[in-house]
């Protein structure tokens, strides 16, 4: 399941993936969200993929999901954008994938094993988790 939840009117948009995600749900939200107006005001692009229990996705799909990213990376092109992944050797190896082919993006692209490392990196985040934003910060 693929969540957004648009922040600071839609300067952070925070993605929560959990339970099942496929590989042409990831395409496919992408492709959803930047049509969204609010996309244009995106400062941070945050995905949690800590909840996450399953994920079904080929390397060609992250391939394909970063060739639909280029074109979208130029709507908000000073964006930063970044991951929070849990400790998974399979799931880490995909995010691993995407950040190696999403190098040209005109993103800044960041990989984060907690999510108070991701506080850290923006505060917007940090903000709406102490607002209780669905997880608490310890």
């Amino acid at each position: 399941m693929i969540t957004d939840y648009w922040i600071n009117d839609g300067q952070l948009l925070l993605t929560r993936y959990t339970e099942f995600v496929t590989g042409e749900e990831l395409i496919q939200s992408a492709l959803r969200k930047s049509g969204d107006m609010r996309f244009d005001n995106v400062r941070y692009i945050l995905t949690d993929w800590t909840e996450v229990g399953r994920v079904q996705a080929s390397t060609e799909d992250i391939k394909a999901l970063v060739a639909c990213l280029r074109p979208i990376s130029q709507i908000c092109p000073d964006a930063k954008s970044a991951s929070i992944v849990k400790p998974d050797p399979q799931g880490n190896a995909l995010v691993a994938w995407y950040k190696y082919l999403a190098d040209d993006l005109s993103w800044q692209v960041e990989i984060f094993a907690s999510i108070e490392d991701a506080t850290v990196w923006c505060d917007l985040y940090r903000d709406f988790l102490r607002r209780g934003g669905g997880k608490c910060l310890s």
